[in-house]
């Protein structure tokens, strides 16, 4: 089941959510291997070996605005391949060798906003959707960027109002098929005011329902001059969840409850 899995990010940059999602399939997948085979795990031979490792890197999909980035995401999913590929040797006691490279993720380079979705992954085939889009509010949005939203946005009362990261939102309920589950990274702009009713009357009315959130939290990254914004989690899918959790932030850079 691990290896039938098709996971997507439709603003994956360099391919930082991919990975780390690739390394933890391998982790789980090898946890698998271990309860299949307890105590003689350490005896598996190579075939046993390249007979259960079957989770591999063309399972996830991406699509990237930039060119550079999209090269930097493939060879991260490589390199990552070969770290797991590694631990599965450490483990086992035979390596997992994929040299030459057959397989590779399959990111595309393109404006996410003006692509069919469709193209990248088949939403019958989507497990997964997930990313932290670009963060530009309404009123901040230059001329390519309101270019962008138009088509997205057209036929949503309000539209107007919202900010660009809705626009994956809006593309995703469109896009995802009866068991696809979705969560995004997004500024915490979009559950507050105007924009509510705008985005989430319209995405609910689509037979979306919200799985799981964070409520707002500070996040920032390590490179020189960016500032921390307050962002939200979000879940939602067609199918919905048994158990539906929010997650609060007593602290804006502690951890929830």
């Amino acid at each position: 089941k691990l290896a039938s899995l098709n996971f997507l990010d439709p603003a994956c940059g360099c391919g930082n959510f991919l990975v780390i999602s690739y390394r933890e399939l391998r982790l789980l997948e090898l946890e698998v291997i271990k309860r299949l085979h307890g105590s003689n795990q350490q005896q598996l031979s190579m075939d046993a070996v390249d007979q259960y490792v079957k989770v591999d890197v063309d399972q996830f999909h991406g699509i990237e605005v930039e060119e550079w980035p999209t090269q930097i995401a493939r060879v991260a999913m490589w390199l990552m391949d070969h770290q797991m590929n590694l631990l599965v040797g450490k483990t086992f006691g035979q390596a997992v060798v994929r040299i030459p490279l057959v397989k590779s993720a399959n990111i595309v380079h393109g404006n996410a906003l003006r692509l069919d979705w469709a193209s990248v992954l088949d939403k019958r085939e989507c497990s997964y959707l997930f990313g932290n889009p670009p963060f530009v509010g309404a009123k901040y949005m230059d001329a390519e960027q309101r270019q962008d939203v138009a088509a997205v946005f057209s036929g949503i009362s309000k539209g107007g109002l919202l900010d660009y990261v809705a626009a994956w939102y809006i593309k995703a309920a469109r896009y995802v098929g009866e068991y696809t589950h979705c969560a995004f990274v997004s500024t915490n702009s979009i559950c507050q005011g105007e924009q509510v009713s705008a985005l989430w009357g319209w995405m609910l009315a689509q037979g979306m329902t919200i799985d799981f959130a964070h409520r707002t939290f500070r996040w920032s990254n390590e490179a020189k001059g960016v500032a921390a914004v307050h962002c939200v989690i979000i879940g939602f899918s067609r199918c919905g969840v048994g158990s539906k959790r929010l997650f609060e932030y007593i602290d804006a850079i502690g951890e929830p409850v």
